[in-house]
C-alpha cells in the first residue's frame, strides 16, 4: 500500500501568501514638493516596496508592499528621513 501525501492547510493570511498590503502613514514636516520626491525615493528603495505615493497636500503616504515588511520599518524610514510619522 502506498501512502498518499496530505497537505496541511496554510495558516498564513492571504497577504502573507503573496498579496501586497497597503499601509497609510500620516507625515508631519514636509515643506515642499522636493520633500515628497525625496521621501518617495527613500521609501521605494526599501526591499519589498512595490509602490509609493506621498501626498504633500494631505501630509500622508500610501505604500504598497510585501506583508513581510512591517509598518514599524516604514515609520522608522520616514523618521530617519527627518519627518514625524504616525
Amino acid at each position: 500500500m502506498t501512502a498518499i501525501p496530505t497537505s496541511t492547510p496554510s495558516r498564513c493570511a492571504p497577504e502573507v501568501a503573496g498579496r501586497p498590503v497597503r499601509t497609510h502613514i500620516r507625515i508631519v514636516g514636509m515643506s515642499c514638493r522636493k520633500c515628497v520626491a525625496g521621501l518617495e525615493a527613500t521609501l521605494a528603495a526599501l526591499p519589498g516596496v512595490q509602490r509609493v505615493t506621498v501626498h504633500f497636500e494631505h501630509g500622508d503616504a500610501e505604500i504598497e508592499h510585501d506583508a513581510a515588511l512591517p509598518r514599524e520599518r516604514l515609520l522608522e524610514t520616514v523618521e530617519a528621513a527627518g519627518y514625524d510619522a504616525v
